[in-house]
């Protein structure tokens, strides 16, 4: 058995605290473990320095002074592997919880708003939180650790942002596009300054200014992207005409229905058909209203081609789409039931003179296509109470 020397000690001692153990109750248990190896396993024919140099690597993984590091967060940071681990799975459950509500969204199958509002509510409200406590105690500079959290931070409200934007919440377009806007004019050059000074981290710091930079104006250009403009612009003569076809025609009906006022069974028909009608109008007028950011007085008289946003569907989706009470989809689609359960009463057999309302003729549509839409079930009203009224005066 090798008994360790005062001398071989002392080199010990001084190696440990050359490679980066500071702490004297490490450097003593360091110590200990070596010694108790040395004794137990090194031959009497060993040369006791190149032993130790095949001994040490057992303590880590890159340099000893990583056990130094370990035990400073341990011992400043007891929480340090319980948030690491958080991080970990609030990551793997966010990516599942998200790409499933994506599928379900794409499928339209249920479940999908709540997946990706669980996903990334995760990865924004606890992912990104833990990476920024977590890069305050990874980072030695200071600079290194304001510079990162903010780059977390920002990709904290662009992802909430972009939940708004999917969910069709309001302020998603604030959200996505000031996220956006200090991402690639504050923080990347920030990112760049602070580091690329430094040899180590020159070459990694260029490309990832340079791929953060790309992905950064890529996600700003496609924010703005709706539906082709050559295919919007051309619906704005078709409207023009369809508006004028579907006004004569209402305008006929109601000239003729004032003198049928004796016919109960016609009246029926025309009240369902008024109201049905006015309320497509108020609808078209509290989308354009919306849209436009005007009062629904000024809305009435605006054209089409006088439309600032026709390519936005966010302000359908939020105004009428996914909105409640007597103007959105949902309570049209209940009035649109009740009219046509009276329009089988009057045509049996005749399944043209159904309204065809399909709910996802207005999800993710520009606003010009909902006119349009709107516009086609007020022409097809007036329509069926033309028919009606003829067949009334033969």
């Amino acid at each position: 058995m090798v008994s360790v020397s005062a001398k071989q000690i002392d080199f010990i001692l001084d190696n440990i605290a050359e490679r980066g153990i500071e702490s004297e109750d490490l450097q003593d248990n360091l110590l200990d473990h070596i010694c108790c190896i040395v004794e137990n396993e090194m031959n009497t024919e060993d040369d006791f320095y190149e032993f130790y140099e095949r001994i040490l690597p057992r303590f880590f993984t890159d340099e000893l002074r990583e056990i130094q590091e370990e035990t400073d967060k341990l011992l400043t940071f007891k929480d340090y592997y319980a948030m690491k681990n958080t991080l970990v799975k609030s990551g793997l459950i966010s990516a599942a919880l998200t790409l499933l509500g994506v599928l379900f969204k794409i499928m339209h199958w249920p479940g999908a708003s709540m997946m990706l509002v669980l996903g990334v509510a995760i990865f924004g409200l606890l992912f990104i939180p833990l990476m920024i406590v977590l890069k305050f105690k990874d980072e030695a500079k200071p600079i290194d650790k304001w510079v990162l959290s903010i780059g977390l931070f920002l990709g904290m409200t662009t992802s909430i942002g972009v939940l708004f934007k999917v969910m069709h919440w309001p302020f998603a377009s604030i959200l996505i596009l000031s996220s956006l806007a200090a991402f690639i004019l504050v923080f990347v050059p920030t990112y760049f300054i602070t580091r690329v000074r430094r040899a180590e981290l020159k070459f990694n710091t260029t490309v990832n200014s340079v791929l953060m930079m790309a992905c950064g104006c890529l996600l700003f250009a496609l924010f703005g992207m709706g539906n082709s403009t050559a295919y919007t612009s051309s619906i704005t003569p078709k409207y023009a005409q369809l508006m004028e076809n579907t006004e004569k025609m209402n305008g006929a009906n109601l000239e003729i229905s004032a003198s049928l006022n004796d016919f109960e069974d016609f009246q029926e028909l025309h009240r369902s058909s008024r109201f049905l009608y006015d309320k497509i109008d108020e609808i078209k007028i509290n989308v354009t209203a919306a849209s436009e950011g005007i009062s629904a007085k000024k809305a009435k008289n605006l054209k089409l081609t006088d439309l600032h946003y026709p390519n936005d569907a966010n302000f359908v989706q939020r105004e009428f789409v996914h909105s409640t009470g007597e103007l959105s989809l949902d309570e049209l689609l209940l009035d649109v039931a009740n009219y046509n359960d009276l329009v089988s009463d009057k045509y049996p057999n005749r399944a043209e003179k159904i309204l065809n309302v399909d709910k996802s003729n207005f999800e993710n549509s520009a606003i010009s296509i909902v006119l349009s839409e709107l516009t086609q079930i007020q022409l097809q009203i007036a329509t069926n109470e033309n028919a009606y009224l003829s067949q009334l005066l033969k």
